[in-house]
């Protein structure tokens, strides 16, 4: 009877651990699957391929991201990316690397796009179709996960590895003064072996961003943008965004990100360079553990005309 009730005790402990195991899957799967970033109005492109070669210089973005500080092993995220627009105005291209850990999980990648440009004729615009291709390595780490007794049996304490490719597409309508685009990631929706139920899955995002840049006399420009972001399992987000511009070199914003956080944004602009800060007051049911997220964005643009200044990328 006592070995009995050992074997029970066992059984179920197994239970607990694989539990956990589907529950993080899930959490990465469903709650942050892909990177998130507050500073996106200034490097658009991590979102949509066809913003490759949409200004006329190159423009160089590095991103550091720490989410809910004070809660440990939170996310963290590091992409830099660039994007070039080929001499006959049509053709660009560009790429981005970038690692996203969250826990015991992370996903390292790299991405390569390519988007083509058309003029419309009387609209003083143009209307550019893109297509990225990528791959990622899921990993999931078991030495950092807490279980109900150290070493124990039940897990191997190994990193699981995957391999995955991916593809995203993405449309973009623009000038100097508005832009609209659509993206699709992860078209591919592939399994991660971790578990046993579909919930694993690697579920598409589908985004959909429009702005427009008003001058607000001669030393000052608004630029209120929206953001709607949806996936196949999880309801559609909105992002409410307002930057302000002073002489096209400093900036502060504001953002609304429902059911998630209130972030506030400020830049500088020195010739090519430029840093960026974004800081994310947690709304939501977290908010008593978390002090916040930080994220810092710095860029450089190669062969820009600084008399024409800077907009979305």
């Amino acid at each position: 009877m006592k070995e009995l009730k050992i074997e029970k005790m066992n059984i179920m402990k197994k239970l607990v651990i694989i539990s956990s195991l589907i529950i993080l899957a899930a959490i990465s799967v469903k709650a942050q699957q892909l990177p998130l970033y507050s500073q996106y109005m200034m490097n658009g492109f991590l979102l949509n391929p066809a913003m490759a070669g949409s200004v006329e210089y190159t423009p160089i973005r590095l991103t550091a991201r720490t989410q809910w500080v004070g809660i440990n092993d939170a996310p963290k995220t590091f992409a830099i990316s660039g994007h070039t627009l080929f001499s006959n105005k049509k053709i660009g291209v560009g790429g981005y690397i970038y690692s996203d850990m969250f826990g015991p999980i992370s996903r390292t990648g790299i991405q390569g796009a390519f988007a083509y440009h058309l003029p419309l004729d009387g609209m003083n615009s143009k209307l550019s179709f893109g297509i990225s291709m990528s791959g990622y390595q899921f990993r999931l780490d078991e030495k950092k996960l807490s279980t109900i007794e150290k070493n124990d049996p039940a897990l191997s304490y190994g990193v699981e590895s995957h391999l995955l490719p991916d593809a995203t597409f993405g449309m973009h309508l623009y000038n100097t003064q508005y832009f609209v685009g659509v993206s699709a990631t992860q078209l591919f929706q592939f399994k991660v072996d971790v578990g046993k139920t579909d919930e694993n899955k690697m579920v598409r995002h589908y985004y959909a961003l429009a702005g427009y840049k008003f001058n607000a006399g001669k030393e000052f420009e608004i630029e209120p943008s929206l953001m709607f972001k949806a996936t196949e399992v999880s309801p559609m987000q909105l992002d409410v965004n307002v930057k302000a511009y002073y002489l096209k070199n400093y900036w502060l914003g504001v953002s609304y990100r429902t059911n998630d956080a209130i972030v506030a944004m400020l830049g500088v602009k020195v010739n090519q360079y430029y840093i960026g800060y974004a800081f994310d007051y947690t709304m939501s049911n977290i908010m008593d553990y978390s002090k916040g997220s930080h994220e810092i964005l710095i860029g450089v643009n190669l062969g820009e005309d600084s008399n024409k200044g800077s907009r979305l990328l």
